[in-house]
């Protein structure tokens, strides 16, 4: 798996993109993809990628962080992380078919995965230049 990241990233430098350039378009891509706009990922990353004029292409691949197998985790994470912030405590999570209990994940998700999307973002920011420079030189 970090071969194929380091391979990429390598990619890129041969491209003459510079470590924080890449860097800033991946961690962008992680926020994008934390958000729980599930379906708008991809329209988000390719808008914001072209006001920022960074590489849509690395953006987007940014957003993979979001698929089927890491989403649910990344709502969880994110509801309890705002709720958390909102009333000190975690959600006490019910499974229930009755759709208005919705009302109460939602700004508790939303505040979580901004958030999550940050300190996710800032992180591989860091990781992502700290690899590019070692391969530049």
């Amino acid at each position: 798996m970090f071969s194929k990241y380091r391979e990429t990233i390598r990619g890129f430098l041969r491209k003459g993109l510079l470590p924080s350039e890449i860097a800033f378009a991946i961690a962008l891509g992680n926020f994008i993809g934390i958000l729980p706009f599930l379906g708008l990922h991809t329209l988000l990353a390719i808008g914001l990628a072209y006001l920022l004029r960074l590489n849509i292409v690395i953006v987007f691949l940014g957003t993979q962080i979001s698929n089927p197998f890491s989403f649910p985790f990344i709502l969880f994470v994110s509801a309890q992380i705002g709720s958390l912030m909102l009333s000190g405590s975690l959600l006490d999570v019910k499974f229930t078919t009755d759709l208005s209990v919705l009302k109460t994940y939602i700004m508790p998700t939303m505040i979580g995965s901004i958030v999550l999307g940050l300190a996710v973002g800032s992180l591989s920011y860091f990781l992502t230049v700290r690899v590019a420079r070692r391969f530049r030189s």
